[in-house]
């Protein structure tokens, strides 16, 4: 064996002895310190367990709080330069699972979402207050790159959505992402609805990772309230379908 190559195998197994002992100390670190990893707008309480399998009895996060939050890190995604969490909520009110990806560049992935959600605005502050229903996220891909929304493939289902100040059932929908990329990098997801007063479709358009807009057609169907009529009326004249047009735009 010349000198090169023994210098070669030296340097592996410092490489290796640097790795078995880097392993060995995270193996043994208590769950704190991830979360003292975790951005300043999340807040873990109680933290118990270990770095690789670790739960907090509740997790506060922007527009976001769950109890029993539980979390398994992926040892072998620290050598590809990613943190890479297995999340698990046995939060009753919110039960769901998701793999969660840190990488360099400020690039963050969310695959496999499953989650069944309560839109209430007591547990999810962002969602308008005075709203009801049922949030289904099944979702195969959400990346962020640089803070921006970068892909989205999936499915986002709502259901039994009622307002209640003045009382108005407005049905459920669904919003299908499809895998299949645009050349204009912007995101499209489809809109339609699945059962309800309202008959609705449409297309939500994402540009620039923040930039929406959404737009389609909707009519009132026979069992709508008069008062859900006369705001679908509000949209505009009616096709010769009873259909009338809508369009919303906006940042996030």
């Amino acid at each position: 064996m010349g000198p090169g190559r023994s210098a070669m195998s030296n340097r592996t197994l410092v490489i290796l002895a640097l790795t078995v002992f880097v392993l060995t100390v995270l193996a043994r670190a208590p769950a704190r310190w991830l979360v003292a990893a975790a951005p300043s707008a999340v807040e873990c309480q109680l933290p118990a367990g270990s770095v690789w399998h670790g739960e907090c009895a509740r997790l506060r996060a922007p527009g976001l709080e769950l109890t029993a939050l539980s979390w398994q890190l992926h040892p072998w995604s620290l050598l590809r330069g990613r943190l890479e969490l297995e999340v698990h909520s046995a939060d009753p009110r919110a039960p769901g699972a998701a793999t969660i990806a840190v990488g360099f560049g400020d690039q963050l992935s969310v695959r496999e979402l499953r989650a069944n959600l309560p839109l209430d605005s007591g547990f999810l502050p962002l969602f308008p207050a005075g709203w009801t229903g049922q949030l289904r996220l099944a979702l195969k891909l959400v990346e962020f790159k640089a803070g921006r929304l970068d892909a989205l493939h999936g499915t986002v289902a709502a259901s039994a959505l009622e307002q209640k100040n003045p009382a108005m059932e407005f049905g459920s929908y669904e919003l299908l992402f499809a895998d299949t990329a645009r050349t204009d990098g912007a995101i499209v997801g489809t809109l339609r609805d699945l059962g309800g007063p309202l008959a609705v479709t449409g297309t939500l358009t994402i540009r620039n990772g923040h930039d929406y807009e959404l737009a389609g057609l909707a009519a009132a169907r026979s069992q709508a309230t008069p008062e859900l009529a006369r705001v679908v009326e509000f949209l505009g004249p009616a096709d010769a379908q009873g259909r009338r047009n809508y369009s919303l735009a906006g940042s996030f």
